[in-house]
């Protein structure tokens, strides 16, 4: 079962293993919802507004994996902001008929906030490249 822990560092450290400790003892975020299956992985996380949004693939790659959202106050206990994906795969036949996952965020010059993520028409054997802006409003 995959699932996502925290750890942190000095900023002014060189990132190496010893710089690392562990935030907590469990979990940020595991499996807990039937679409999610047995995996929570490729987290993206973006601060707005002293929250933190952490964007997530649901479920191993093409079973199908979707995309959730989960925030927090403090970068360490999140409350998923729906029990249904952000981002679902796609109906049948369509380009991302297999999977919508492995989510990334980045926020332009002018503050919009896109998702780019991957999906697969073909239960992997192909993969596309997509991108929604976000409004943050609609996902509380």
């Amino acid at each position: 079962i995959q699932m996502l822990g925290c750890a942190s560092a000095p900023l002014d450290s060189n990132f190496s293993r010893d710089d690392f400790i562990e935030e907590c003892d469990s979990p940020i975020l595991k499996p807990e919802l039937e679409w999610e299956g047995e995996c929570i992985e490729a987290p993206a996380a973006i601060v707005r507004d002293d929250k933190v949004y952490l964007f997530y693939g649901g479920n191993y790659n093409c079973h199908p994996q979707q995309i959730g959202c989960a925030v927090s106050n403090n970068g360490i206990n999140f409350k998923r902001i729906s029990d249904n994906p952000i981002i679902p795969n796609g109906e049948p036949g369509s380009w991302n008929a297999s999977e919508s996952g492995h989510p990334y965020v980045f926020e332009d010059n002018n503050g919009d906030v896109y998702i780019y993520y991957q999906g697969s028409a073909d239960g992997g054997k192909s993969w596309y490249i997509s991108r929604k802006k976000l409004n943050f409003d609609e996902l509380i």
